[in-house]
């Protein structure tokens, strides 16, 4: 049975060192001695009974009970959060607050480093949890444990808000050094050529049609590669003449000058990237505030160095 009573400050530490693995680590980010952090350890341990994280040469590794124990202690901190800034107050400089951040793959890999950056500056110790999902799960996710969604997804029902962030389109990407590409893709070099296909339906976004476009100007036997994700479709193209057609800003992220960007010779449609919240959501002053900052760091800056003129 638990021992005695644990203050706000110790469960900050349990949390910290579940985020972390590391005492040092943990330390840094709480701007406190490590041996601050050894004694709350102990606290804790003694509290739960139970050694709660164990060291390993991969570092704090939690017990079960640990990790039992790690939702019940981020519930507590935002609810004893809440009590003491009220529900209309919100201080990111000095909040504790783990936010869970859905998205497709093109918001993850386009918008979390610009957010990552903005709330370093404004709020060290919030957090932010990357949660990977399609359009099946969204809208059960936004209604219980997900925050805020990102990505181009279909419009939801009611009761789910969305904003628009950025508009992304479609390049055909070569790697550097290709024996055949030049500088522009024709038609009939796009049929001849080898093609690497991302296949959508385990994506749930807006690719999935522009997939079927796709499959209809290639030609099946040209199919070479197909693979459920951006990332490793990019990196087979790097190390392949296959061409591979990804969102331009995307690709050009993951491919960092080892892809060149090319104009399709098909016509392909646009997208918007989005933002969606659920209704429960839309007052709380702390997802107003982080919602102004996604805003922001993602349209206020280009995320694509320019796509290649048609």
């Amino acid at each position: 049975m638990p021992n005695g009573d644990l203050d706000f400050k110790v469960l900050v530490v349990f949390q910290t060192l579940m985020e972390t693995r590391q005492v040092s680590t943990a330390a840094d980010r709480l701007n406190i001695g490590q041996s601050n952090v050894s004694r709350a350890l102990a606290k804790l341990r003694q509290h739960f009974e139970d050694p709660l994280f164990v060291r390993t040469r991969r570092g704090m590794e939690p017990t079960p009970r640990a990790v039992q124990l790690a939702k019940s202690v981020e519930e507590m901190l935002h609810i004893y959060e809440k009590s003491l800034t009220g529900y209309g107050k919100f201080d990111p400089g000095t909040s504790h607050r783990i936010f869970h951040i859905a998205g497709s793959e093109v918001a993850h890999v386009l918008g979390l480093s610009r957010i990552t950056r903005t709330l370093l500056e404004q709020a060290p110790s919030v957090q932010l949890h990357a949660v990977p999902l399609g359009v099946n799960a969204l809208a059960k996710h936004l209604e219980t444990d997900v925050d805020l969604a990102l990505g181009p997804f279909p419009k939801l029902y009611a009761g789910i808000h969305e904003r628009n962030l950025f508009t992304e389109d479609y390049s055909c990407f070569v790697r550097q050094g290709h024996p055949d590409i030049g500088d522009s893709l024709t038609l009939e070099q796009f049929e001849q050529a080898q093609h690497i296909v991302v296949n959508a339906r385990r994506l749930g976004h807006i690719h999935e049609q522009i997939q079927s476009e796709l499959l209809k100007a290639i030609p099946a036997h040209k199919q070479r590669l197909v693979t459920y994700n951006f990332v490793t479709a990019a990196l087979l193209a790097e190390s392949t003449d296959c061409i591979v057609t990804l969102p331009t800003g995307t690709a050009k992220w993951l491919g960092r000058g080892a892809l060149r960007a090319l104009a399709p010779p098909i016509d392909l449609p646009t997208f918007e990237v989005k933002l969606y919240w659920h209704e429960r959501f839309h007052h709380d002053p702390a997802h107003v505030w982080l919602r102004g900052v996604i805003h922001g760091a993602l349209t206020g800056a280009e995320l694509q160095e320019g796509s290649p003129r048609r």
